[in-house]
């Protein structure tokens, strides 16, 4: 009788070493936790084709905006390093904060009032890739531009002395997919 209560007794403890030892290494992140897959919600994103840039229009200077920025992606601090480096660059960022609207799927999306594309395509210029998009949540007389940091985002902004070198009065191109300003569909911020 005393053997097999050692037996049992033995059998449990080293089943709970196990799960215990399989526990502090899934927390420490030695181990990653256990995903089925099925619990990832699908992505119901839909392409939506950037506005045109007003005809004949220019680049206007960066360091003359004002600029929030949105950490739309899972990596803690974007934003704020991102206004940093803004900030050194001369430019004004008026907030820097995570994105309202959970995690952007993209790399990186700018955001203007229809009235202020110009200054939306000007900013475009800093983030390589980046899709420019109206904001519906702002007036169209609005001059505010917001940056939102994708879950893509390779971190590849332009650093503080190529922004300085940016200047002003280039002309902006227009992408190839573009649709007019008041056809665009308007993001809700």
């Amino acid at each position: 009788m005393q053997h097999r209560q050692a037996t049992v007794i033995g059998s449990v403890l080293a089943v709970m070493v196990v799960a215990v030892t399989v526990s502090l290494l899934v927390a420490l992140g030695i181990l990653p936790a256990y995903n089925p897959g099925f619990s990832q919600p699908k992505s119901t994103a839909t392409y939506v084709p950037q506005p045109c840039p007003p005809v004949d229009a220019k680049t206007v200077d960066v360091t003359t905006l004002t600029i929030n920025v949105y950490n739309g992606s899972e990596s803690v601090g974007l934003a704020t390093e991102v206004q940093q480096d803004l900030e050194e660059a001369g430019m004004t960022v008026a907030s820097a904060s995570d994105w309202p609207g959970g995690i952007y799927n993209g790399e990186v999306q700018i955001l203007s009032s229809k009235g202020s594309l110009t200054n939306a395509y000007s900013l475009a210029q800093v983030f390589p890739n980046a899709t420019v998009q109206i904001d519906g949540s702002l007036a169209d007389d609005d001059s505010t531009v917001s940056v939102v940091l994708g879950k893509e985002y390779l971190q590849n902004a332009l650093s503080a002395d190529e922004i300085k070198l940016l200047g002003s009065d280039k002309p902006i191109t227009a992408p190839s997919d573009c649709v007019p300003a008041d056809k665009a569909e308007k993001k809700e911020g």
